[in-house]
């Protein structure tokens, strides 16, 4: 009768045990020859009743002679004599490759778990909630399926997934209705409307909400709440045929997401660059006019805070492809309540247009025009105003919250009247006896209204 040689490892292993200890405290002997480590590791955990992992690539032969030895010397001889090295957690004894020593939980147990990203980005997400990580966990991003994929103690995922909740929320929006009006100064405020005197006749001081902004009176610049009087001053101003609006833009923004409104033009010219003698070209345009960029944000009060940077500008690209720019700009931040007004003014243009006018052929001949025609410079100052309201947009009221046929009539209804705008505007434009509109007629509306992602 043959007997197998693990029956007889294990008979003689069970003979030394029975003669040792049977805890921890207490002594053991054993004695092996060229015997796998899994096998030794588990006649241990069979014989003393004790948890013993070993790591997938834990493979080899060891052989060693132990006496009087307790439980935890034994197992951390074994693992050393094969080249491994051991980690205890609790009840747990883990065998590892020297290399992967101190990253088991101290319990030996980890959970995985996938979180869907709605919508924070989940590049910054792990960089905000990896220091609440154990020193055993890990947490990977897989950014095209906007998913986190988190290792760690349970208590630690609980506390991920809590974190995960209050960050990851739907960001609000904001509903900002802009007017943009340039005013024509005369000589008596050549150098802007002195604002400050409308505001502080009701008390104000003309600096509600204003961080880090200068006096206006020392920058040119004027911002505050508009007030009853600032409408009565611009209503004068319009009977004077002095005011002329520029843009009425009305932006639906996400709350930390710039919008730009832009009314102007873009002058593009060639930028060359040069790199280890390679050299390319690219097309890089100069924006000019007016512009309008603001970053809503709304604070716990239910305050918005807006960072504003308007600017009017002059641009210009000469033969050589050079561009040249001219402008009027600052950049603030304001704290407003929820559906008020904030007055922006002292963004000041100055142009100067020359005018030749003169007898026909006489007046371009060389010698005789001076006679025949005459030039006359003019000077132009101008104020451009912003008046701005930002509203909060309540989800309930926004139309994805809408009953489905709700939406489709209101979305129905909303195209039926822009098409009756437009119909009224290109008959009002060209005559009924004109089939189709004179070639070169742009029918481009001029503001450009942007959405800007950080």
């Amino acid at each position: 009768m043959k007997i197998r040689p693990y029956v007889v490892r294990m008979l003689a292993f069970s003979l030394v045990l029975l003669c040792g200890s049977a805890t921890a405290e207490q002594t053991l002997s054993i004695s092996m020859r060229d015997t796998p480590i899994a096998e030794v590791m588990d006649m241990l955990s069979r014989q003393q009743r004790v948890n013993i992992l070993l790591a997938d690539d834990v493979d080899a032969n060891v052989s060693f002679s132990l006496y009087d030895v307790t439980l935890d010397d034994a197992v951390e001889a074994i693992a050393n004599a094969a080249g491994y090295a051991v980690e205890k957690r609790g009840h747990h004894y883990f065998v590892v490759d020297h290399g992967a020593a101190g990253k088991y939980a101290p319990n030996g147990l980890t959970e995985l778990r996938s979180f869907d990203v709605h919508y924070a980005d989940p590049v910054e997400l792990e960089t905000l909630l990896s220091p609440y990580l154990s020193e055993y966990g890990e947490i990977k991003v897989l950014q095209q399926r906007r998913l986190l994929i988190v290792e760690d103690t349970p208590e630690f995922i609980e506390r991920i997934a809590t974190l995960l909740t209050d960050v990851d929320r739907r960001p609000r929006q904001v509903l900002i209705e802009a007017q943009i009006l340039e005013i024509t100064l005369d000589d008596e405020d050549a150098f802007g409307i002195d604002w400050n005197k409308l505001f502080n006749s009701d008390g104000g001081d003309g600096s509600f909400g204003i961080r880090g902004l200068a006096n206006s009176e020392n920058s040119g610049f004027f911002f505050n709440l508009a007030t009853p009087d600032i409408e009565v001053a611009l209503d004068a101003l319009r009977s004077a045929g002095r005011v002329r609006t520029l843009s009425t833009p009305k932006l639906l923004a996400l709350e930390n997401q710039e919008s730009e409104v832009l009314i102007g033009d873009r002058k593009g010219y060639r930028v060359t660059t040069t790199i280890n003698q390679v050299t390319s070209e690219s097309i890089e345009f100069l924006e000019s006019g007016v512009i309008l960029r603001v970053t809503p944000s709304i604070d716990a009060s239910g305050d918005i805070m807006l960072d504003i940077h308007p600017e009017v500008s002059t641009g210009t690209v000469d033969a050589s492809g050079i561009p040249s720019q001219t402008t009027t700009e600052v950049t603030t931040s304001l704290r407003v309540p929820d559906s008020h007004s904030v007055f922006i003014g002292g963004l000041l243009k100055h142009t100067l247009t020359e005018t030749r006018a003169g007898v026909p052929v006489l007046g371009q001949v060389p010698g005789l025009k001076r006679l025949f025609s005459n030039r006359r410079q003019t000077n132009l100052n101008t104020e451009t105003i912003v008046l701005i309201r930002p509203q909060v947009v309540n989800d309930l009221d926004a139309p994805w919250n809408l009953e489905p046929q709700h939406a489709v009539t209101q979305t129905a209804l909303a195209l039926e009247q822009a098409k009756a705008r437009v119909e009224t505007q290109v008959t009002s434009e060209f005559p009924a006896n004109e089939s189709e509109p004179p070639t070169g007629v742009d029918l481009t509306m001029s503001p450009t209204l942007r959405h800007r992602n950080p």
